[in-house]
């Protein structure tokens, strides 16, 4: 039993060498292929190999599902008006005091590292690379050793007579690049009489060599198709990942600063609660000496408190899309943070379209893999194509045998050759007449849909720059709605008895209404400088996710 347990231990500790083997060369692999295109790869996962768990094989999991009685139900204490219009007062203090501040790099990095979209990321590029070593492996020497044993009992006459029998049969097989495989095997027998009346031991051993090689349909890079597909595959894996990790950039960005607007439009909110509040209180001064209606007075009081109720619904709209962030970025959702206002120091570039646009069909590395995939349908053509050839196969063969009775002996002289040719006439190839023709439409299909991809490019990417100029327009028309605002906000309070309550209310709330408008085509228009790099190929992302920016020539312009 001791040398059974410290043989399973030396298996499982074999296989878990074997596990860090694979993960190395993965990790070798991944270095190789993202390095080509200067972009950074995933760390490879050491998963687990431990497969003794209750848990698994429990066929009756517990369910929990207590009745309305053990549940029970607390009614609320009722609404306090008063209370909630200080707590909305004390709620920026409040989420200040007792949450962390994360700026934007902070997010981008944990993001990275964290995110569960970027580990599915990571996920696939792993598989892809796993099945390029599984096909590597395929196309090495492999070995493979079986030993059966059997033991036979013969009645006679009440009399048993006892053997026993056990063969091993190893072999090594090599695939050929060009096509075919060559391989060479020993076979082993040897028989032993346990009880019988007469003795009849018996060993020999042959090796032998095998050697098959097609000729016409199947020869040439045809045969490699399986090996060089997976090739491309981590090439396209790599380049996924790449543009994965720029999308999901700009992505996250944009949660970001939509965030900070949020806060900031809070802000702008707060402040229009204490103008109204400020308005509600002058009225019902007034009203007390008698020089405005008491409707004057009710309304101003009854929009100040609407707007207390649209701020509590704003704090709560900004604290659900705070916890949704941080399931985003993969942050402990019990952990609270704020955000804090912050500008990507990109400007609007200055560029020329048609460069620009030929530069992004040159540089999109969705659009690489698509191009390239044309190829791959191509060759596909071409293997069918392969298909059609008549099927001529070459196969040699040498055997030689052991001596009686002494498996490992050979004396070398009797060594039997075998050697010959098989060919197979095209006779019936209708099926693969129709199986090329069935490609070239999947060919034609595919040349299709990548220039319509690269038809979607351009114009995406001048979709992008016209947006820039667009919300740079309209950043700069809602500033001017904002200095607007505020001038007729500042004419009313400098002789507030001769306007309405309504316009007063109105003026307060035009003014909250402009900064938010500001504030959104803000983060607009830095999030349109963005979309244009994403479209045109040109955003670059170092190893924690930040944005690495591109040189700048001058103080208004990018060289992108």
């Amino acid at each position: 039993m001791k040398r059974l347990c410290l043989l399973l231990i030396s298996v499982v500790a074999g296989c878990d060498r074997g596990f860090q083997d694979i993960d190395k060369r993965v990790d070798a692999v991944m270095s190789t292929a993202s390095g080509n295109m200067d972009a950074i790869h995933p760390s490879p996962t050491i998963f687990s190999t431990n497969r003794s768990d209750s848990v698994l094989t429990n066929p009756n999991p517990a369910t929990l599902n207590p009745s309305a009685e053990e549940l029970g139900f607390t009614p609320a204490t009722p609404l306090d008006e008063e209370e909630i219009s200080k707590s909305l007062d004390r709620a920026a203090e409040d989420l200040a005091a007792a949450s962390e501040m994360i700026s934007l790099e902070e997010s981008l990095v944990w993001a990275d590292t964290n995110a569960r979209e970027m580990q599915f990321a990571q996920y696939d590029y792993l598989s892809s690379t796993l099945d390029l070593l599984k096909e590597l492996h395929v196309w090495g020497p492999r070995f493979f050793n079986t030993i059966s044993s059997n033991v036979t009992a013969t009645s006679t006459s009440g009399l048993y007579d006892t053997s026993l029998a056990v063969v091993n049969d190893f072999s090594i097989t090599q695939k050929l690049e060009n096509g075919g495989s060559l391989s060479a095997g020993a076979l082993t027998n040897i028989a032993r009489d346990i009880h019988s009346t007469t003795v009849d031991n018996s060993s020999s051993s042959s090796v032998h060599l095998l050697l098959d090689i097609p000729l016409l349909q199947g020869s040439g890079a045809v045969a490699r198709e399986s090996l060089i597909q997976a090739k491309r595959d981590l090439v396209y894996a790599a380049r996924s990942y790449e543009r994965f990790r720029r999308t999901f950039y700009r992505s996250i960005v944009g949660d970001y600063l939509s965030l900070v607007v949020q806060k900031q439009s809070l802000q702008n909110a707060q402040r229009g609660v204490d103008s109204l509040r400020q308005l509600a209180e002058r009225q019902a001064a007034l009203y007390e000496s008698g020089r405005t209606r008491l409707y004057d007075s009710a309304d101003a009081e009854n929009q100040a408190l609407a707007a207390v109720a649209r701020l509590s619904q704003s704090w709560e709209r900004y604290r659900l899309a705070l916890d949704r962030f941080k399931i985003r970025i993969g942050w402990p959702v019990n952990n609270v943070i704020q955000v804090q206002p912050t500008t990507l120091g990109v400007v609007p570039p200055e560029v020329v379209v048609s460069e620009v646009v030929q530069g992004a069909l040159k540089l999109r590395l969705d659009l690489q893999n698509e191009k390239d995939r044309v190829v791959d349908t191509q060759r596909s053509v071409e293997n069918t194509f392969n298909a059609l050839l008549p099927e001529l196969r070459l196969t040699a063969r040498a055997t030689a045998d052991s001596e009686q009775n002494s498996p490992a002996k050979f004396s070398g002289e009797d060594i039997d050759y075998l050697a010959g040719l098989s060919l197979s006439l095209p006779l019936d190839r209708e099926s693969d007449r129709i199986s090329v023709r069935q490609e070239q439409i999947t060919l034609e299909r595919a040349k299709r849909t990548y220039r319509e991809s690269r038809d979607n490019v351009a114009v995406s990417v001048r979709s992008a720059l016209r947006n820039i100029e667009v919300y740079q327009f309209t950043f700069e028309l809602q500033e001017r709605n904002v200095k607007i605002a505020q001038l007729g906000l500042d004419s009313i309070n400098a002789d507030p008895d001769r306007v309405s309550v309504l316009d007063q209310t109105r003026a307060i709330s035009d003014l909250q209404s402009a900064q938010d408008a500001r504030d959104s085509a803000k983060r607009d228009l830095e999030l349109s400088i963005l979309d244009y790099l994403l479209q045109a190929g040109r955003l670059r992302i170092n190893n924690g996710g930040n944005l690495l920016l591109p040189t700048l020539t001058n103080e208004s312009t990018y060289n992108l």
